[in-house]
């Protein structure tokens, strides 16, 4: 919300100095993002005359201009522009001048031959909006031409500066210039000077032609009033067009400029109708019952103000004429009955609508306009028709019109909102004070004291609210312009807590201080994290919102999202990850290797289920240097990502188990294996497909993983893991023998291991796998794998005897229960 200080001048009196007002507002809750002062814009730009005009002798459409600026010389200027005439008043840049709009500094130049020394500008030139083509002639504009010589900054109404602030969505009332001065006048104790509103008017009731009324809301309020004899064909005021350009809102013609100007004041929207052009699309005299609202229809189309063709949908309110769509309510108007020149006679709608109908309506033709961003934070309906009457006024007032009707939609009662506050509720709430203001507290004492009831009265009068006495505290009806935003009484206890500010309440930190610890679920976290970044990887944080391209049928889809590209929650996260390896990649990295700590979402029936997942992919080699290798490998294998991941997960002090899988479409069959943990799944790791790493434009050895957190956290929590158990190092030496077999490829290593494991027991220690074959000497469907077995007894040195017996009845479980052929 961008606010000018000098309409703020004219809307509440205060002489604070602009950057303290700035920290003030802050500090209450109105975030100041920028100052900007406008009269950089037209700095060493003054008035000027032009005396006298030649020919330019080298270019036809140059002229040669005489202008007085008040100098003792008068510059000449070289100019284009084509309504460059003697004998009227110009806006001159001066040698020296910078066009901040333009990012032009104005230099002494020579042009086809001829000195310029400086510029007759336009308004475009000095970044104000403006219909008119060439320079600007202050005769066509002003009656009163300001002395030659003298600053533009006034004449062009530059002399403001804006404060942009950014206004949270429970504070619709600062949407508007009339709510940031009541904000001021309450922060500074200054005195309001704000146009006075006619809340008491009654308008005639009527029924617009309201379809699926339950999508209106209970707050829905439409009013129309019909006004003629307008005369539409001048400019509006100095003083209003000034505030519109100094917010960067255009001027078009004075009807249009009224309802922009009371949008910007009140912070109400309101619309204006041709009548004529309504009439005509009705084919007679339109009356206030013709006026309707409807979802629009599939495939209908709408023009709007913008001249942009719109396709409308269900999800789309728009207003009707005689059941024609006229705008698209709360966002913008349309063509067929847009405001002009010619226009005489205006029907001027003010309504409210939900913030929900106007955020869909905004969000599915992809449009936010001034009126749908103060829609979707909420507009309050006991405002709507006071701010219609004073457009009515100022259209009355400032072009003639005669207000011959005013209606509303019968179902629209004013609400007046009274809430109870208690004191005792308040001070148990804030606590006690330390100091509101030097005058009022002794600085000096280390006392602390609750608010009294003086100061709270004066603090809720100060918000605009009526108080009546309780016994327990206070009846306050609420004023009209913050109905939406305080409505219980904790809001009013958090506006008093606003207003005094928090830092001055005093500190209550539990008695004693006891530090915080991590529970074991956090430790693992952080050890995973650790883990994997010394081990070389990078963690990545995804958004959880994706768009309808994820087609899971299971896919949980938000009502109201912001985007159609976040219009889900995620059902995986290998997909991100995967784009994240490939923007890597094509920026030249030859290894990315990322994991993240993340949520996927599912339906499942009628609830829904949040798995925490450990999850990453990785792909390429991430050595430094080469000159230590004879090959230029730019990837893992396999096997050397899969050790990657283990001696990541390593510091969880768990095994994991490998078992090949299969199922997985978006994963490479042979080169991907499901892991277990404590023998329940826990999730996946492997090559991805040979059509994924095409259609991501990555290296075929590329590999994803995925694990559920719970699991691993609950495992490696486990008193048994989690409590580590310390041996002493064994003092006697261990004997290893190996066993050759040839067996079934139905028969993986894993499986060996455990037989192996099983057999062995007491004295086996370690066996691991140390040599694998398969070729044209051995049948095709059977593999050769060797095994290297280490036995160690913790109390004694082994001899032959101890050993053979268990390694024989190693061998022979494998003869039996696999089939083995053992080799020598």
């Amino acid at each position: 919300m961008k606010v000018s200080v000098s309409w703020l001048k004219d809307l509440v009196v205060f002489n604070n100095d602009i950057d303290e007002l700035a920290e003030k507002l802050s500090m209450t809750g109105f975030e100041v993002e920028s100052l900007e002062d406008l009269s950089a814009q037209a700095k060493n730009v003054v008035i000027g005359y032009v005396d006298e005009i030649t020919p330019h002798p080298n270019a036809e459409k140059l002229k040669v201009c005489s202008v007085d600026v008040g100098l003792p010389k008068k510059l000449s200027i070289v100019c284009g522009a084509p309504n460059v005439k003697p004998g009227y008043h110009v806006l001159v840049a001066k040698v020296g001048a910078y066009l901040s709009s333009k990012s032009l500094k104005i230099k002494l130049s020579n042009l086809r031959g001829v000195e310029s020394a400086g510029m007759i500008c336009s308004l475009d030139e000095l970044g104000i909006e403006s219909s008119n083509e060439g320079i600007e002639i202050l005769e066509e504009s002003e009656d009163n031409i300001p002395p030659i010589g003298s600053n533009a900054v006034d004449y062009l109404g530059l002399n403001d500066i804006i404060i942009e602030l950014a206004i949270t969505a429970n504070r619709p009332d600062g949407m508007s210039m009339a709510g940031i001065a009541r904000e001021i006048s309450i922060i500074t104790n200054s005195k309001l000077t704000l146009p006075t509103l006619n809340f008491k008017k009654d308008f005639e009731k009527f029924e617009p032609q309201i379809r699926e009324k339950e999508t209106i809301g209970s707050d829905f309020i439409y009013s129309l009033t019909y006004i003629d004899n307008i005369d539409n064909t001048g400019k509006i005021n100095k003083s209003i067009s000034n505030k519109l350009n100094s917010l960067r809102q255009n001027c078009i013609n004075p009807v249009v400029d009224i309802t922009n100007f009371l949008m910007l004041e009140q912070g109400q929207p309101l619309h204006a109708f041709d009548a004529d052009l309504l009439d005509n699309i009705v084919g007679r005299i339109v009356m206030p019952n013709d006026f309707g609202i409807r979802n629009g229809r599939e495939g209908e189309s709408f023009i709007a103000l913008d001249k942009k063709e719109y396709k409308l949908n269900k999800n789309i309110k728009v207003i009707t004429c005689g059941d024609i769509p006229i705008a698209i309510a709360g966002v913008i108007g349309g063509k067929n009955s847009s405001v002009s020149a010619k226009t005489t006679r205006v029907w001027l709608e003010a309504a409210v609508f939900t913030p929900t109908s106007v955020r869909n309506s905004s969000r599915e033709i992809g449009l936010r306009t001034d009126a749908s961003s103060r829609y979707e934070k909420g507009i309050s309906p006991n405002m709507t028709t006071a701010v219609s009457l004073r457009a009515s006024d100022l259209i009355s007032l400032e072009l003639g019109g005669n207000v011959k009707s005013t209606h509303v939609n019968n179902e629209f009662i004013r609400k007046d909102i009274s809430v109870n506050i208690r004191i005792d509720k308040i001070n148990k709430v804030l606590g006690k004070l330390s100091c509101i203001d030097s005058n009022e507290v002794d600085k000096s004492s280390n006392t602390f004291r609750y608010l009294n009831k003086d100061e709270i009265e004066s603090l809720l009068i100060k918000l605009g609210c009526l108080i009546t006495q309780t016994s327990s505290g206070w009846d306050v009806q609420i004023p009209p312009y913050r109905s939406l935003d305080l409505t219980r009484e904790i809001d009013l206890i958090e506006e008093i807590a606003r207003l005094i500010g928090y830092d001055n309440f005093d500190s209550n930190m539990p008695d004693p201080l006891e530090p915080g610890v991590l529970t074991p679920a956090n430790l693992v976290e952080r050890r995973l994290r650790n883990s994997f970044i010394h081990n070389g990887f990078q963690e990545v944080v995804t958004s959880s919102l994706v768009g309808p391209d994820n087609t899971d049928e299971n896919a949980v889809i938000i009502k109201n999202p912001l985007l159609s590209e976040t219009s889900r929650l995620r059902t995986n996260v290998w997909d991100e990850h995967l784009k994240i390896l490939q923007r890597n990649v094509s920026f030249g990295s030859e290894g990315c290797w990322i994991f993240e700590i993340a949520k996927t979402y599912k339906k499942d029936k009628e609830s829904f289920v949040e798995t925490n997942l450990l999850a990453g992919a990785l792909t390429g080699n991430k050595r430094f240097s080469r000159w230590g290798s004879a090959s230029k490998q730019i990837s893992l294998d396999y096997f050397e990502a899969r050790g990657k991941l283990k001696q990541s997960l390593d510091v969880l002090g768990i095994e994991t188990i490998d078992k090949q899988l299969i199922e997985k479409k978006f994963m490479h069959p042979g080169r991907t294996s499901e892991l277990f943990v404590e023998g329940k799944s826990i999730g996946f790791f492997g090559q991805i497909h040979p059509s994924l790493s095409e259609e991501y434009d990555l290296i075929k050895e590329t590999y994803l993983y995925n694990l559920e957190l719970d699991s691993l956290v609950k495992a490696s929590t486990r008193k048994t893991n989690w409590t580590r158990v310390y041996k002493d190092y064994p003092t006697v030496p261990y004997m290893e023998r190996d066993i050759a077999l040839i067996h079934s490829r139905k028969y993986s290593s894993l499986e060996i291991i455990n037989l192996i494991k099983k057999s062995g027991r007491p004295l086996l220690e370690k066996v691991e796998l140390i040599d694998r074959y398969e070729g044209s000497s051995i049948p095709h469907d059977s593999v050769s794998q060797a095994f290297r077995i280490k036995y160690r007894d913790p109390k004694k040195t082994l001899i032959e005897e101890d050993i053979n017996p268990i390694h024989e009845k190693i061998r022979s479980a494998l003869k039996e229960k696999l089939n083995a052929d053992l080799r020598s």
